[in-house]
């Protein structure tokens, strides 16, 4: 048998002649240059700014993330140096100082000075930003990145300076780093969050929780001080409520009597009222970890419903109500909810048997006159004296032992 080769069709790709026939021509337009003129119209954008050359409209931005002692220097530190360095400038204009106190990084949010200075470059008042470090711009990679890429859209274009790594964002080249510098930002901002998870996660197992009072009425400092007046105000919303007045009734008496919130607001919301009403810590116990972060980038935060392990720890300091009032709080609460799902009509009227009560019903207000007419009426038709032995229970009546 003959065995022959295929030839292919035609040569693939590039042969050799073919490479030294394009070093030839390009070595050949060098040498003696083109074979025809070629005209260069210039940029005349270029040509124009240059001509007319503007100072640029320089600001700052600068952040730090909690509000202690120390971070609290550094903000100083930045906004003192950035205003003296741009002023400082001569091909620079001073454009403002932008800085949020005790803010987080993780999102544009919450950062009224970072969407204001945002909002002025987008009206063209702002040519270049200048910040200390990507992490001190954005801590959210998609954030930091979209921003960036949005400014420098803009016309006339604005750049963000970063002094630490000395990168200016109208320089495309940087694209990549400034990327990978802010999915570190971003990175290290997890790990710090889920570290300090670990480490509180393991102080409340061993009872050395954190239980911040800040928000408290009624107590301060890591000692759990009671502040008489705040505690005073927290008494009374208890004894009105065991009284028989609801949480909109209690708002509204202290809204008018003019005592202001723990955070200083003038009006009382039935909510807040019922946050004092359910909180543990007014008698004396603390129950941690009632609420988890799901995302450390979003903070979103929601009830713990058994997401997380809670930690309970028991006369964990001096309470303001006694523990049997507000154990009976509770109760009352709770009955309120089961007879608004049950409905006005379903109730059994409570009939009481013993004790100084003896004789009297406990009538909803929110039944109809009907209702309790006929209560009445199948009361007095009893011939005989009434105690637990002769009365008993049906589908209209409740006995109420005291």
């Amino acid at each position: 048998m003959k065995i022959t080769t295929k030839k292919p069709l035609r040569p693939r790709g590039r042969n050799s002649e073919k490479r030294q026939e394009t070093k030839d021509s390009i070595a050949e337009v060098y040498t003696h240059g083109p074979a025809k003129p070629v005209q260069i119209i210039p940029a005349t954008k270029e040509t124009e700014e240059g001509a007319t050359k503007k100072k640029l409209r320089v600001c700052a931005y600068c952040r730090v993330s909690t509000e202690e002692d120390n971070q609290a220097s550094s903000y100083e530190l930045q906004v003192q140096n950035y205003t003296k360095m741009i002023k400082e400038n001569d091909a620079w204009e001073f454009a403002g100082i932008f800085a949020d106190e005790g803010i987080s990084g993780t999102s544009m949010q919450h950062r009224e000075q970072f969407l204001a200075m945002i909002e002025l470059c987008k009206a063209g008042q702002i040519d270049l930003i200048i910040t200390k470090q990507i992490s001190r711009f954005a801590r959210n990679v998609l954030d930091s990145l979209n921003t960036i890429f949005m400014l420098r859209k803009l016309d006339p274009p604005v750049g963000v300076f970063f002094e630490t790594e000395h990168l200016n964002t109208l320089d495309r080249s940087s694209d990549m780093v400034v990327t990978v510098l802010s999915l570190v930002a971003q990175s290290e901002s997890e790990q710090k969050s889920y570290s300090l998870k670990w480490s509180f996660k393991r102080r409340r197992a061993q009872g050395l929780g954190i239980y911040p009072n800040w928000a408290l009425l009624g107590y301060k400092g890591h000692e759990w001080e009671i502040v008489e007046e705040e505690a005073d105000v927290v008494r009374t919303i208890y004894n009105l409520y065991l009284n028989g007045y609801s949480s909109v009734a209690i708002a509204e008496l202290l809204t008018k009597s003019g005592i202001p919130t723990v955070k200083g607001l003038t009006i009382w919301s039935s909510g807040a009222v019922l946050g004092i009403l359910k909180n543990e810590k007014y008698c004396g116990d603390a129950l941690c970890q009632k609420t988890v972060t799901l995302d450390p980038l979003t903070h979103q935060c929601v009830k713990n419903n058994g997401i997380e392990p809670q930690y309970f720890i028991e006369d964990h300091h001096k309470p303001i109500i006694e523990k049997a009032d507000w154990k009976l709080v509770q109760q009352i609460i709770k009955e309120k909810r089961y007879r608004k799902r049950k409905g006005q009509r379903n109730r059994k009227p409570k009939f009481i048997v013993k004790g100084p009560l003896a004789g009297f019903f406990i009538i909803d207000p929110t039944w109809d006159e009907q209702d309790v007419e006929d209560i009445i009426a199948r009361s007095s038709n009893t011939t005989q004296p009434l105690s637990p032995d002769n009365i008993e229970e049906d589908g209209d009546f409740y006995i109420e032992k005291e």
